[in-house]
């Protein structure tokens, strides 16, 4: 009698990997699509371990391998079907027929931010994207995008309810994420505060606020706040916003989504 065969549980979600390099023990997951595999090949930020391509998907690879001169992953092409990349991946995952086992970008903490921040001048600090706890891999991924494109590179996410990379959010950055330094801090307060000491103002969005986002232009040293899905900011990281402010729309839309307001926010502030 044949044994029924249990389906396959995703490893980009369930199940990490661990690879032994040097003597050191590396976590690895699954990024799919092209765009973000491209990326983050070219990127140079991750190790890789293995690049899963179907035979349709194979000569754009090796086309863009030849164009940015990284012939040496060839090594790492291993030719599939796309069954087996949605064994990987998960069977819902678009992935375009092509899939990068690597490793995840490295997350600074926050003392070690901070420190790099104190060594700049004033007039050229970078400008900050702070997610109070955005547990939503799409959105998360979408405000990367954003942030990303408005000259927002330094992403700040709390220790706590938030998540900060897995195969979703690097597919809804559209590959992105690999222009994006990822921080981690514990208390969201204490770091508006030790930020406010260096020279940043902090403004959160909030859809109640008085003030329309279009009035930050006086302003250099933006820190960009934004909260989560359903609960928005936190009251107590509200309070320590020097200002709240609010994306302007129609009285009959009652609010906007978490990462298309984030970006109107992005676009208002850099254009002003």
């Amino acid at each position: 009698m044949n044994k029924k065969k249990l389906p396959y549980k995703s490893q980009s979600f369930l199940s990490p990997r661990f690879y032994q390099r040097n003597g050191n023990c590396e976590q690895s997951f699954y990024i799919a699509g092209k765009n973000p595999v491209f990326m983050a090949l070219k990127a140079k930020r991750r190790k890789f371990f293995a690049i899963y391509v179907t035979k349709n998907s194979q000569p754009e690879l090796e086309i863009f391998l030849e164009k940015n001169d990284l012939n040496k992953h060839r090594e790492l092409i291993r030719l599939v079907d796309n069954q087996k990349i949605d064994e990987l991946v998960g069977k819902n995952f678009v992935h375009q027929g092509i899939a990068l086992d690597t490793t995840k970008l490295k997350v600074k903490e926050q003392i070690d931010f901070l420190e790099e921040l104190y060594q700049l001048p004033e007039n050229n600090l970078p400008k900050l994207l702070m997610l109070d706890q955005i547990s939503d891999p799409q959105n998360v991924g979408a405000i990367i995008r954003s942030a990303t494109a408005f000259g927002f590179n330094k992403i700040i996410f709390s220790n706590h309810h938030s998540v900060i990379e897995n195969a979703t959010i690097v597919k809804a950055s559209a590959g992105n994420i690999e222009f994006a330094d990822l921080i981690v801090v514990n208390n969201f307060n204490n770091f508006l505060e030790k930020i406010k000491k260096i020279g940043y103002w902090s403004f959160g969005l909030d859809s109640h606020a008085s003030i329309n986002i279009k009035e930050v232009n006086q302003y250099r040293n933006i820190a960009l706040v934004v909260g989560s899905e359903g609960e928005g900011i936190r009251q107590l990281v509200k309070k320590n916003c020097d200002f709240l402010l609010k994306v302007e729309t129609s009285k009959e839309v009652e609010s906007l989504n978490v990462s298309v307001a984030c970006a109107i926010a992005l676009y208002q502030i850099t254009s002003s």
